[in-house]
């Protein structure tokens, strides 16, 4: 360093790395707005598969019982009732999160409970 140049100081420093951090953390918030959003569309698209899913396998069971069997659209109406059933089912599962893999949603609870009462138990 040159005599003119003088070291900056301490809090010119701490200025300066305080802004750094904050331009860090909207970026960071922004990222993570943007995977939420991407979470809750992939959540959006899957219940709209679950329903249209539902209701046409429904149908189509219908219909081929009735052609099966010879009778009038009694199974195709029967068959599309219970195709929405499953489907506004299978829609609530996702909405709660039940879908998991078998015994997930068990488990993660027995894991929070265990938490919280280790957590109660520390003096």
């Amino acid at each position: 360093m040159t005599d003119r140049e003088k070291p900056p100081s301490l809090e010119d420093v701490e200025a300066r790395l305080a802004a750094v951090r904050a331009r860090q953390e909207q970026k960071r918030e922004v990222r993570t707005d943007r995977r939420s959003m991407g979470a809750a569309q992939s959540v959006g698209f899957k219940i709209a598969a679950e329903l249209m899913a539902s209701i046409l396998v429904g149908t189509g069971l219908g219909y081929f019982l009735d052609q099966w069997l010879g009778t009038g659209p009694v199974f195709l109406i029967v068959m599309i009732f219970l195709g929405f059933a499953a489907a506004l089912m299978n829609i609530y599962r996702i909405v709660k999160g039940m879908d998991q893999a078998v015994g997930l949603g068990r488990a993660m609870r027995e894991v929070e409970e265990t938490t919280d009462t280790q957590d109660k138990t520390k003096p």
